[in-house]
């Protein structure tokens, strides 16, 4: 019996045959994709690299490597751009347009040749990581087993974050970073209800991660320690260059992809190969350049690279470079090569500050960890996932003041510089408008209180059914408070009371043909909750009442006060 067989009749027949209901195949489901994963990131990372030391790819280019290395970029180029342009890139932009546009289904196919033109483009020297395609790929298994087992939208749509995460914690050894750049980018929500199993796929993706390839930090922990107080100040305008250079660094990406397309019109294979020939030469001037750049991120923050002449050398080549290479539309992701050039120009940074002020005892390679949290916030603007990632990173507690500093300025600035993240702008470039943060957060930033109206039409629970009748004929409204002595005792709708009248009930009192048990809402929870209730309860109105005594009605809110209310906000905050 083969493992597709085995599959298909053992495990897949187990799993439905134990599930009770939908939510206990999604915690199946939950733990198959974090292990999934893993394997993922571990058959990536180890894939990659034979061959890319099969091909010689990760120093001056020689025959072989022109040879080997250009025929692996041919044929995932060829894939990208002739067969599943979905591939291309490092994949995130494509997760999100997958949970926002198409309810979280990614095809198969799409998922095993992200897979392959992965493997292909990073053995062949580009200047990108495995990361993002990793998490795509993860986001992509989950998405599969979500609509292989028929589930809810929701849940398929949960899949996909599932999956992405795994794939960021085994690739990267950090589930907690995984955790919050899934919600805070992907998700775009650090509230969302999916966490739970987040956390779960993350922790099974690293312990799986783990097994295979060993418990060890991303990079050596540094000992850093706070030589002096005014060191903070430097770190600030370390926060500063970065800002700049971040913003900078991704114009230069959109600059790219525009200036390509019209240089080369449809030919984008001829784009990557023409790409291939300029890395090849970069190679002969800097080969630290190639690749993902983990081992000179190593070196720069164990305070290995000091020159501040070749620091400044690496860091214009390594930003030229990511940005040829991402800007080519190759399959590949820009974590690492983003950590790098932040960690470049914060040890630029540092040797500079080292020549200014020899004897505050500045240690560089703190420097470059902030450098590269920081830069990694202006370009992809995660500052919590940054943080988090850095300390997961290097398990290196003393930084995190810095690194904060630094983060905070870095993140405001690049802000003012330029709007939305690089996957952000990349998506809109493309024609593609993926939601943002601000969509959920104006509706979440107004309460009831600013769209209920405060003196609703109400009937008192004395009336007959006949008066009740009369009293609503000239009134628009489909539903009515009803109160005793100025209490909140059911809610009636027009419906009920016109069929009470046909069944001759018109002497009956109104509160007997109310709905007893009333929806209601407090005037200082957000406009979503509204939405969220009149949704799930199926009804036309709520009654907004007091914290302190749920009986005393201060006011009502309909779908049409939300909608106005929103429709008012957003044109203030354009004007």
């Amino acid at each position: 019996m083969g493992l597709s067989e085995f599959w298909n009749n053992r495990v897949l027949k187990f799993l439905i045959k134990n599930s009770v209901n939908e939510e206990r195949t999604y915690f199946v489901l939950t733990l198959i994709v974090g292990l999934l994963a893993a394997v993922i990131a571990v058959g990536l990372h180890k894939i990659t690299h034979a061959l890319v030391a099969f091909f010689g790819t990760d120093k001056p280019f020689e025959l072989k490597a022109f040879l080997w290395g250009g025929f692996a970029l041919a044929v995932s180029g060829y894939i990208t751009t002739r067969k599943f342009p979905g591939t291309s890139g490092s994949g995130i932009p494509g997760v999100r347009v997958g949970l926002a546009v198409y309810h979280g289904r990614i095809t198969l196919g799409q998922t095993v040749m992200k897979f392959i033109t992965s493997v292909l483009s990073l053995s062949s020297g580009f200047s990108l990581g495995r990361e993002g395609p990793t998490a795509a790929i993860s986001a992509g298994i989950g998405s599969y087993f979500g609509q292989v087992f028929h589930l809810s939208k929701r849940k398929v749509k949960a899949l996909v974050a599932i999956g992405a995460a795994g794939g960021i914690a085994a690739a990267f050894n950090t589930p907690i970073a995984a955790v919050v750049f899934t919600l805070e980018e992907i998700v775009g929500d650090l509230n969302a209800k999916v966490l739970g199993n987040i956390v779960i796929s993350s922790v099974v993706a690293s312990i799986a991660a783990h097994l295979m390839m060993g418990n060890r930090p991303t990079f050596q922990a540094l000992e850093y320690t706070l030589g002096h107080p005014l060191e903070l100040v430097l770190y600030v305008l370390v926060g500063f260059a970065t800002a700049i250079m971040g913003p900078l660094w991704t114009k230069s990406v959109l600059w790219t992809r525009d200036f390509n397309m019209k240089i080369f019109k449809g030919h984008r294979l001829t784009i990557i190969m023409v790409t291939f020939l300029i890395i090849a030469a970069i190679s002969y001037i800097q080969p630290e350049v190639l690749g993902s750049g983990h081992g000179s991120i190593e070196d720069a923050l164990l305070n290995l690279l000091k020159d501040w002449r070749f620091l400044l050398s690496l860091f214009v080549l390594k930003f030229f470079a990511t940005t040829i290479c991402y800007g080519s539309g190759v399959s590949g992701g820009l974590f690492l090569p983003t950590l790098l050039m932040g960690a470049t120009l914060g040890s630029l940074c540092g040797s500079v500050f080292q020549l200014v002020f020899p004897d505050m005892g500045l240690n560089i390679g703190a420097f470059a960890l902030v450098g590269m949290g920081s830069y990694f916030v202006a370009v992809i603007r995660a500052p919590f996932t940054s943080i988090i990632m850095v300390f997961e990173m290097t398990r290196d507690y003393h930084i995190i003041l810095p690194l904060m500093i630094a983060n905070m300025v870095s993140y405001y600035i690049s802000s003012k510089l330029h709007d939305g993240s690089i996957y952000e702008s990349i998506s809109e470039q493309d024609g593609v408008h993926l939601p943002t943060k601000e969509d959920n957060e104006i509706l979440e930033s107004l309460i009831v209180e600013d769209a209920m109206v405060e003196t609703p039409f109400s009937i008192s629970a004395n009336l007959s059914v006949k008066e009740a009748h009369e009293l609503i004929k000239e009134k628009p409204f489909s539903g009515y408070p009803i109160l005793k002595n100025g209490l909140l005792v059911g809610m009636v709708a027009r419906s009920d009371i016109k069929q009470a009248i046909t069944k001759e009930e018109q002497e009956k009192s109104v509160l007997e043909i109310a709905e007893k048990k009333v929806i209601t809402i407090y005037p200082d929870q957000s406009l979503m909750v509204a939405f969220h209730k009149l949704d799930r309860f199926h009804v036309s109105r709520l009654p907004v009442v007091s914290r302190i005594n749920d009986k005393k009605m201060i006011g009502i809110i309909t779908a049409e006060n939300i909608v106005s209310r929103f429709g008012y906000h957003v044109t203030e905050e354009r004007d």
